[in-house]
């Protein structure tokens, strides 16, 4: 099994209608807003797995590849608790990250477990965590098992209910208030839903003080009572403060005061996922995907491949992201955002099918009633796009 970080870097400024949430504060924290199905909020299982993933060797990689000025919230926030380096918690993580068990920065494992103080694992990860050359699936769950007793002990051994309440307050006070002057508005999650005929319980993206920053990435967890969507968004590098005094957060910017970072790292990794089903879980589909790679050439690869979309198979997928973000904009009324993103994406970044692919859209749009999901019409766009010639 094999694991790689997500460093997001994308471009959306599609709005989100997001209004107040009250209910309990603790476990999960403040829910900052909601519109019935997304809200921002951070977690304290989120944030009490990445002051371990800090504490471990993963994070001492993570600073010195990356150094100072770069997370000094998180350096600061780790030296905090840097008498728990040696806590089972970290040696069991260690362990994990070792094997190859776990990520190196693989803090979202934490929404699989209860909440505090129970932590509990309620459901299986995903199959690739359970796939080991040395260890078999039972092995695997009783070395999980074991970890999470340590990160509950973890959790209650470094007093982190009380640094929450207490003396952090003040701190994701402040988070929450930089979160709320970015947070984006209008009913985004609804228009989506409509436009790809796909229904989820919720959207969530969670913030986080502890995290190490320049980091998005994805979940789609999924029940018999249906699907949700977490979307982890971690503080901008570019604009988080250089000098951190816990004891006067309104001295420092956490690095949540940039909307367009914002809305780059958040709300575009919530479009992919309209299209996990087809593209992810679809063998037919991701079939005839692979049969039009005819239409990844040299130079599309070069231009990809250095905005990290290693494959054809990720870069047809950003072509539709990318695709439904423009729209959106257009189904809002934004046409001059629309078509500015729509030229940056094709003159700068180079998603040169964003054109063809717009006008096949065309069939979708006007057909509903014979598509009513993305899943039953992307199969009619890889037919069409079969017929094309590569463009330079």
């Amino acid at each position: 099994m094999a694991f790689s970080i997500s460093i997001i870097a994308s471009t959306v400024l599609v709005l989100i209608n997001l209004t107040s949430w009250s209910g309990p504060s603790f476990n999960v924290s403040e829910c900052l807003y909601n519109d019935s199905k997304l809200n921002i909020r951070y977690d304290e299982r989120v944030e009490t797995l990445a002051l371990i993933f800090n504490l471990s060797e993963s994070g001492e990689a993570h600073f010195r590849d990356n150094p100072a000025p770069r997370a000094m919230l998180a350096r600061t926030l780790t030296a905090r608790f840097s008498l728990f380096k040696n806590h089972e918690a970290v040696r069991k993580l260690n362990m994990l990250l070792k094997n190859d068990l776990v990520d190196s920065y693989d803090i979202l494992i934490s929404l699989y477990s209860s909440e505090f103080p129970e932590y509990e694992q309620t459901r299986e990860y995903p199959s690739i965590y359970y796939e080991h050359d040395e260890f078999s699936k039972e092995e695997i769950i009783s070395m999980f098992t074991d970890f999470h007793i340590s990160v509950l002990n973890f959790y209650v051994d470094a007093g982190l209910k009380e640094f929450f309440r207490v003396e952090g307050k003040p701190l994701y006070d402040k988070l929450m208030a930089e979160v709320r002057s970015v947070a984006p508005q209008n009913n985004y999650t609804q228009q989506m839903e409509d436009y790809y005929g796909i229904r989820r319980n919720s959207y969530t993206i969670l913030v986080s003080a502890f995290s190490f920053n320049g980091i998005g990435r994805s979940v789609t967890i999924s029940s018999e009572s249906g699907t949700d969507i977490y979307q982890f968004v971690s503080s901008d590098p570019d604009t988080e403060s250089d000098m951190i005094e816990l004891d006067r957060p309104d001295s420092f910017t956490i690095g949540y005061t940039n909307e367009q970072y914002f809305r780059e790292i958040a709300v575009h990794e919530l479009g992919h996922s309209f299209f996990h089903e087809a593209l992810r879980e679809n063998d037919e589909i991701i079939a005839m995907v692979n049969d039009i790679r005819f239409l990844f050439t040299d130079s599309l690869k070069v231009s990809m491949r250095a905005q990290g979309y290693t494959d054809w198979n990720m870069t047809f997928e950003e072509h539709l992201v990318r695709l439904g973000e423009i729209t959106m904009a257009q189904r809002s009324g934004h046409n001059d955002f629309a078509e500015q993103y729509m030229a940056t994406c094709i003159q700068e970044r180079g998603f040169i099918y964003l054109g063809i692919i717009q006008q096949v859209f065309s069939i979708y749009e006007n057909n509903r009633d014979e598509f009513s999901a993305i899943e039953d019409f992307i199969p009619v766009l890889i037919r069409q796009l079969k017929r094309i010639q590569p463009f330079k």
